[in-house]
């Protein structure tokens, strides 16, 4: 069976995108087995399906419990890491906030009810999901409920007697024994989410220069920093002097596979909901460490293991009951369907975060028609409020389940105004760190042409405008999402734009999911959602100027 048998050695590197994985210097020897001390770490990141994706056919936590169990027929040390994002924004965790992720994470050592210290965790932005003060039992409660170790090495917790965030088995580092070989692991969090109940994040570079040299002292032969960061930021971490970086990095927060090298040393993400998972084979010897990483495909021909599977199977269903059930509802409300699409619509991540797709046109089209009254000239759309993350197959009824999974957040709508020399400015964003991050737009109303060689956004169009260069100094109205001007979020980095450019419209407060289930019963015939290159990729697309 696919991937069964790459478990003995991890010889075979596998590469994808513009990057490629390859062993560390090749002057290290290999060893006999008997002076070596091999360790194999797995990591995941941003994992918020338990079943995973594309109706189970990818990722989800059975795939990663059976490939837990093949390494470790394999390899007597095995270390694994999860980092970050997990505990929201699915659909069930807007029924339970986390705890069947934290039932089924428990599962990933085969061993329920028994507390493994080979597992460490970090802290991801969407952690923080419940950030308010009141929300500190709720997340000791998890915490306490967790068999595996979370790590804060960066985190400063504010101190409020009973409702203080504590539990035993949070550390701010660890170190661990495998054979003569001392492995230490500190981690490090974003501060892009900052709850009530933290009182500060230190940054990257803070985090480095005091864990890397406190482990190192403490007999650490071999550093792993877990981080949940921008891929930039893992790297400058791994630019530091060489006594403050860590010997590797398993990160998250991008959602996509990456193999990157600074100074000889990895940095390794997998994809979003277990779609891959790392695994890094560790050999020390007298002569050195050498790292050989391998980015592993849980895809439909991965086996999956039968009590995870089981398990989740039934905490899904029972989440769907209670959901009816508290919506005063019969017991199979979410199978629902509100109409058909004649075509795919693509929602999987590493689409609608980096290009147009035709559920992103779908959308923005129906916020601009129910914004016409209030001359909305465009719609922006954050392409990370639209969390599907699995394409609907063509023909395919769409229920309420699908929009449910889609859009976990309130997706409150607010009219803005702003000059039109603005525009250029919030799409540089758009197409910043590309690709697939969740600040990526899908719009309406407008065009440009994406140039991801050059990072440029080129001939800006408005509909019924000339080139938006010739505009002069005319308002544009646009519609956005309240998150991207909110004074109490970080804009998704569209600090450019705030609530003081809120104009009226009796429309705001209209929601994304409650326009697409109109439109949806509206359409009889299906629903036949197209492309029309208003996002013109230059990679990807024949662009005329």
């Amino acid at each position: 069976m696919k991937n069964r048998l790459f478990l003995i050695t991890l010889t075979t590197i596998v590469s994808f995108g513009c990057q490629h994985a390859t062993k560390t210097p090749s002057s290290v020897k290999q060893q006999n087995q008997q002076e070596n001390t091999k360790l194999a770490i797995i990591s995941i990141n941003d994992v918020y399906r338990i079943a995973g994706i594309d109706n189970g056919q990818t990722g989800g936590l059975a795939r990663v419990r059976a490939l837990r169990e093949q390494i470790e027929n394999n390899y007597e040390h095995v270390l694994f890491l999860h980092a970050g994002d997990f505990l929201h924004p699915s659909f069930i965790s807007k029924q339970d906030n986390g705890l069947a992720m934290i039932k089924t994470m428990n599962m990933l050592d085969g061993a329920p009810n028994h507390f493994d210290s080979n597992m460490l965790i970090t802290w991801g932005n969407h952690e923080f999901d419940k950030g308010r003060q009141r929300h500190v039992p709720l997340m000791n409660n998890i915490l306490a409920q967790s068999e595996f170790i979370w790590l804060d090495s960066n985190i400063t917790w504010s101190q409020n007697g009973e409702h203080t965030i504590h539990a035993d088995n949070m550390k701010s580092h660890v170190i661990l024994q495998y054979g003569k070989t001392k492995v230490g692991v500190f981690s490090f969090t974003t501060d892009m989410v900052h709850p009530e109940y933290v009182a500060q994040f230190d940054d990257f570079k803070n985090t480095a220069e005091k864990f890397v040299p406190m482990l190192r002292d403490q007999g650490a032969d071999f550093v792993i920093g877990l981080t949940h960061h921008w891929l930039q930021d893992d790297l400058a971490m791994m630019a530091l002097p060489k006594a403050y970086r860590p010997d590797i990095i398993f990160g998250g927060h991008e959602h996509y596979a990456q193999t990157e090298q600074v100074n000889g040393n990895w940095v390794l993400k997998a994809d979003a909901d277990a779609a891959s998972a790392i695994v890094a084979e560790v050999n020390f010897s007298n002569q050195g460490t050498q790292v050989i990483p391998q980015v592993i495909q849980l895809d439909k021909d991965f086996p999956q293991d039968y009590k995870t599977l089981e398990l989740t199977k039934q905490l899904s269903k029972d989440n769907d009951k209670k959901y009816c059930q508290n919506s005063g509802l019969a017991e199979d409300c979410l199978t629902e369907v509100l109409g058909f699409t004649k075509n795919r619509l693509i929602a999987e991540e590493t689409e609608i975060r980096r290009f147009e797709t035709n559920l992103g046109n779908t959308l923005a089209d129906a916020v601009l028609t129910e914004f016409k009254s209030c001359d909305a000239d465009i719609v922006m759309l954050n392409s990370g409020s639209i969390r599907l993350n699995q394409n609907i197959p063509a023909g395919s009824d769409i229920t309420i389940k699908h929009l449910e999974e889609m859009f976990p957040y309130p997706s409150d709508l607010r009219l803005i105004e702003f000059n039109a020399n603005l525009l250029p400015t919030i799409l540089s964003h758009a197409i910043s760190a590309w690709t697939a991050n969740g600040h990526w737009l899908q719009i309406a109303g407008f065009a440009f042409i994406h140039n991801p060689d050059d990072q440029t956004v080129e001939h800006i169009h408005l509909k019924g405008h000339q080139e938006l260069t010739d505009m002069g100094n005319q308002k544009i109205r646009a519609v956005v999402p309240y998150y991207l001007i909110s004074n109490n979020t970080d804009h998704d980095g569209y600090t450019m734009i705030n609530e003081s450019m809120e104009v009226s419209c009796n429309k705001s407060g209209a929601e994304v999911k409650k326009l697409f289930s109109a439109l949806l019963r509206s359409l009889p015939q299906g629903l036949d959602a197209y492309r029309d290159y208003r996002i013109c990729n230059t990679i990807k697309d024949t662009c005329l100027e």
